[in-house]
Order: structure tokens, then C-alpha cells, then sequence
């Protein structure tokens, strides 16, 4: 079953033939592989699927996935959880955090409560949206590592963790330190015990963004390198760029050398688009923009025009509902930004048309 065109080269979304597992387009070492996914599928397929989707920005062919996941009445406990909590971060990417912190509620009550999910989740709901650090704190007692796990961490330990980081990144976003800091200490111990390599790596990322948040960008940088390391010895290409990321920000800020800093973050611009990862990419041109803008204001220009055409690609590559959170978003730039009006980043570069290319000749050359 095809869907249309995905990453840079004109490659189909899904296809049936040369699949790479899933897992490893979603957390490992080929984000770039083509998306294989088919209707009678497992759950946690379909729900592996929606997390590369995501990461590519094709958000509507993602959420369809997770919607299907959540209506699943086979689904396990632990796929449920996981897809409310990659929603969640579907709508953060967005910039839409108070959107996010609902579902990621909702994540963290069916992994925590296996006997009452309906009545935990709309308890966790209710208690998020009162802003409540207590009422958090009591929602997730108990919620220890548990046993084994699969390697990128796909187990019912490993949502409750995700669910908890993805409500302290929703608090950074919504300026609520505090709150963040609490459930960054809940999740600690149970990131820190669980045998996969996932969890610590995306709690050190939150701490570093938090102490970023707080202008301290010294502890930050020793929050994000133990991430960088940890993603790179697990071989997780998108974890590693994320990471690489926010240790070039933290080390920007405590003043590295800019040349040095904008070094790093055009090698991984490069391989944010050899993945495919353009909701990576997007954020990494943006902080090009700001380095290179005291020393060449044109440069600059075009690092923001391609961040702000690559969002407007993934907004048209968006369910409704995160296109309206990508609208209303503080965190994005708009498509007022751009000059590039005919760069697709989902295409080969040699499809694309030039700016003084008419609205008639794009439409009708192959």
C-alpha cells in the first residue's frame, strides 16, 4: 500500500518490498528506510510506524496510525500508553505544549493504573489541568522501572517513564520550572534502573533543557553529553542528532566559539536531511540563523527562510488539528519568513521548481 512520496529522493511512504524492521527506523540505525506498514498489522507496529511518520513531519499519516492504535481493542496497555504519549509529542514538536500535556496525562495513566485506565486517565487529565505538582506526584507514586524490556525500550516501565518526560517537557514549554524539576526527580530512578538505553537518554535531554530554561547552560552541557553518548553507543541516529543538538545549544550559550558551534550544526543539518528527519532539521536551521546573523545577515536569512518553508511542508503534511497548533505556535516561524516559496524538502532537488517559476508551469511540469 503507497501513500505518496516521503523523504528527499522521491521515496514512497510504504512499500512492500526490502522492509526494514521497524524498530530501526524508529529508534535505531536506518531512519531513512522506507515506512512498511499494512492494515492488519499489530498494534505495536502500526504504532513504530507513527513514530518514524512523525519524525519525519508527515503528522495526518501518523496520527491516522495512532488514532487506529487507540481504537484497537486488542491493543495492549503498553501500546495505548505509548501512542498517547506520541501524540503528545506529535503536538510539542508543534509547539503546542498545552495540547500535548493532555495526552501525555493520558499516557501516564494507562501505564500506571492497569486495574482503572478510564478512571486514572481522566483523574491524571483533571489534575494536569489544574497545574497541580501534588496532584501529579500522587498520580505517578509506585511508578518504578520493572523488569526486562526490549532494547529501545518498548515495554510498560519505559511508557510511564516517556509519559513523565514528556509532561516535564510540556512544562518547560509552558514556563512551569518547577513542576518540570518534580517530575524530572519522580522519573529519575526509574530512567536510570531501566535496562533500556532509551529512557536515560531522553531524561538527560529534558534536564538539559530544563537547566537551558533557567539560563544555566554549564550543567547543561553535562546533562546532554551523557545522552550524546549513550545514543551513539545504542547506534540511534535520530536520538544521537537530538542529542548533538541540544549539547551544541547548551554549549552556544555557556560561549563556545560560534564558528565552532555553527560547524557542528551544519554536519548534523546534513544528516537531518540524509534521514529524512525534518523535524530535527527545522530547529537546526533556525539556531544556524541566530549564530550566523552578527557576522552575515544573508546567510542568516536563508537558514531561517529554509526552517520556516520546511515547517509550512510539514503543516501541509498535518492533521487539522496539529496544523492549528503549528499555526497559533509562539515556537515556529511562519511562512512569512521564507523566500524559498517552491523548496520542498520532500522532494529530490532537481524536481523543484525556482522562485520566478509560475504557479502554471509548477503545476503542470512532471
Amino acid at each position: 500500500m503507497s501513500t505518496g512520496v516521503d523523504n528527499p529522493g522521491d521515496r514512497r511512504v510504504f512499500e512492500t518490498a526490502g522492509a526494514v524492521a521497524l524498530v530501526r527506523i524508529a529508534f535505531g540505525d536506518r531512519p531513512e528506510a522506507p515506512i512498511v506498514v499494512h492494515p492488519g498489522d499489530p498494534a505495536e507496529q502500526r504504532w513504530l510506524a507513527a513514530v518514524a511518520l512523525g519524525a519525519r513531519g508527515r503528522y495526518a499519516a501518523a496520527a491516522t496510525l495512532l488514532d487506529g492504535v487507540s481504537g484497537r481493542s486488542g491493543a495492549s496497555r503498553t501500546v495505548r500508553a505509548q501512542a498517547a504519549v506520541t501524540r503528545a509529542a506529535h503536538l510539542r514538536q508543534s509547539g503546542g505544549h498545552l495540547a500535548a500535556r493532555r495526552w501525555d496525562g493520558l499516557g501516564l495513566a494507562l501505564a500506571t493504573d492497569p486495574e482503572n485506565g478510564g478512571g486514572a486517565a481522566e483523574s491524571a487529565i483533571e489534575s494536569l489541568a489544574t497545574e497541580s505538582a501534588d496532584s501529579v506526584e500522587s498520580t505517578v507514586s509506585g511508578c518504578g522501572a520493572g523488569p526486562g524490556g526490549a532494547d529501545a525500550g518498548l515495554d510498560l516501565p519505559a511508557a510511564r517513564v516517556d509519559a513523565l518526560l514528556g509532561l516535564a517537557a510540556d512544562a518547560i514549554g509552558l514556563a512551569d520550572l518547577e513542576l518540570a524539576d518534580r517530575l524530572l526527580r519522580l522519573a529519575e530512578p526509574a530512567a536510570a534502573e531501566h535496562p533500556s538505553w532509551r529512557p536515560g537518554v531522553r531524561w538527560h535531554w529534558v534536564r538539559a533543557e530544563l537547566a537551558l530554561s533557567q539560563n544555566r547552560p554549564e550543567p547543561a552541557i553535562e546533562w546532554a553529553r551523557p545522552a550524546l553518548a549513550r545514543a551513539t553507543a545504542a547506534g540511534a541516529v535520530r536520538h544521537q542528532v537530538k542529542s548533538a543538538l541540544v549539547l551544541a545549544a547548551a554549549e552556544a550559550g555557556a560561549g563556545s566559539p560560534p564558528e565552532r558551534v555553527i560547524a557542528v550544526l551544519s554536519k548534523l543539518s546534513e544528516r537531518t536531511r540524509q534521514s529524512g528527519l525534518w523535524t530535527l532539521e527545522w530547529p537546526i536551521q533556525l539556531m544556524l540563523a541566530g549564530l550566523v546573523e552578527p557576522i552575515d545577515l544573508d546567510r542568516s536569512t536563508t537558514h531561517r527562510s529554509r526552517a520556516a518553508q520546511i515547517v509550512w511542508t510539514i503543516r501541509r503534511h498535518s492533521d487539522p488539528f496539529a496544523r492549528s497548533v503549528l499555526d497559533r505556535s509562539p515556537w515556529v516561524p511562519t511562512l512569512s519568513e521564507t523566500k524559498l516559496l517552491h523548496l520542498d524538502p520532500y522532494h529530490p532537488a532537481e524536481t523543484r521548481r525556482s522562485a520566478h517559476s509560475s504557479r502554471m508551469e509548477c503545476k503542470n511540469k512532471p
